[in-house]
């Protein structure tokens, strides 16, 4: 979502449209600042009026990805839709994102770059899944106020609905760049849905697990 200065600079937003289009084309270390600033059909002064460097363009391109995302589920976590509706519209927004070819590939430049910058790999974090994670818990936070989830920590039961609905074995595919299309299924993204219901039914007490007791002997 770009943000207003963005919006006020228009000379601004194509060359952070152009820098996004070519990183994701022929990834960071290959592009070059004249060819962004071609595409954009500025001068390479003008883009340096905007930006300080390559990885200023990349941090931006980053921001603005984040940004429209989280901007979509804060729609989701703000209607006035069913507890059920709202996690299952919002588990297929996050997969969808997840899947996109955008996403992928932003995440493996991210990944790569991040041995020089490692402030980008931060930034990609805190934008993003940390952002993520923290508006989960929000809302799940509310639910567990009005009864309709077990009170339980917030931020963990963001990390179980996250756990349940990405996985790490779709991560990881996403990171290869090996993500197969048809997956996950509808019914896999229910029952992700469905099966963190059932871990945090208010009407299901929460099994304490003591610790085994030292030996003795």
């Amino acid at each position: 979502m770009p943000n207003t200065d963005e919006k006020q600079n228009p000379h601004k937003e194509r060359i952070l449209s152009a820098a996004s289009d070519v990183f994701l084309a022929t990834g960071f270390e290959k592009t070059s600042t004249a060819e962004i600033a071609r595409l954009a059909k500025v001068s390479k002064r003008e883009l340096y009026l905007h930006f300080s460097d390559k990885r200023a363009l990349l941090a931006a391109v980053v921001d603005d990805l984040q940004g429209d995302m989280q901007g979509r589920m804060d729609s989701l976590w703000a209607s006035g839709e069913a507890m059920e509706d709202v996690l299952l519209n919002s588990a297929k927004v996050i997969q969808r994102f997840i899947l996109s070819e955008r996403f992928g590939k932003l995440v493996r430049i991210v990944a790569a770059e991040s041995y020089h910058n490692p402030h980008i790999a931060k930034q990609f974090f805190e934008l993003g899944p940390n952002a993520g994670r923290r508006a989960t818990a929000r809302y799940l936070k509310g639910q567990m106020k009005q009864g309709l989830l077990r009170t339980a920590d917030p931020l963990k039961a963001a990390d179980d609905f996250l756990d349940l609905v990405v996985g790490a074995g779709l991560m990881t595919a996403v990171i290869l760049g090996q993500i197969d299309p048809s997956t996950p299924k509808p019914a896999d993204t229910r029952h992700a849905v469905e099966v963190f219901l059932m871990i945090y039914d208010p009407g299901v007490p929460q099994r304490i697990v003591k610790p085994h007791a030292r030996s003795t002997r």
